[in-house]
């Protein structure tokens, strides 16, 4: 068995217009937790944040530990809070909106797992751009 205290983790601040802290529990090749067959991060998104609106090659799995917000797939609004899981198909477009005053809480997993420094990179470039 592997065990990772989330609280332990190293996370990387995305910088504005898409603020959030992403930390990474298990993937490919993260030392502490190196699992080929998954990427789990929390993503923490601060008040009034948001993902960018992007696609991924492989399904992400999204639980929302506590908070309150929308998620749009493809176009439609969907209000999500504390307790929802979301599956997001691979290529469906999506974005998740921090509408609260408190901070959001993400676990996000994608199967087949890949590297967290390629998910952190296209989330900071999205961020520049």
């Amino acid at each position: 068995m592997k065990l990772v205290k989330g609280w332990e983790a190293e996370g990387v601040t995305i910088q504005e217009p898409y603020k959030r802290t992403i930390k990474t529990i298990f993937s490919p090749d993260e030392d502490r937790g190196s699992i080929k067959e998954l990427l789990f991060t929390h993503a923490i998104l601060y008040p009034h944040s948001q993902t960018d609106y992007h696609i991924h090659d492989r399904p992400e799995l999204i639980y929302v530990v506590y908070g309150r917000g929308i998620c749009i797939s493809e176009g439609e609004e969907i209000p999500i809070q504390t307790d929802v899981a979301m599956w997001v198909p691979a290529g469906e477009k999506h974005q998740v909106k921090n509408t609260g005053d408190e901070s959001m809480k993400l676990a996000t997993v994608f199967i087949p797992g890949f590297s967290w420094k390629e998910n952190i990179k296209r989330c900071e470039d999205a961020a520049k751009d």
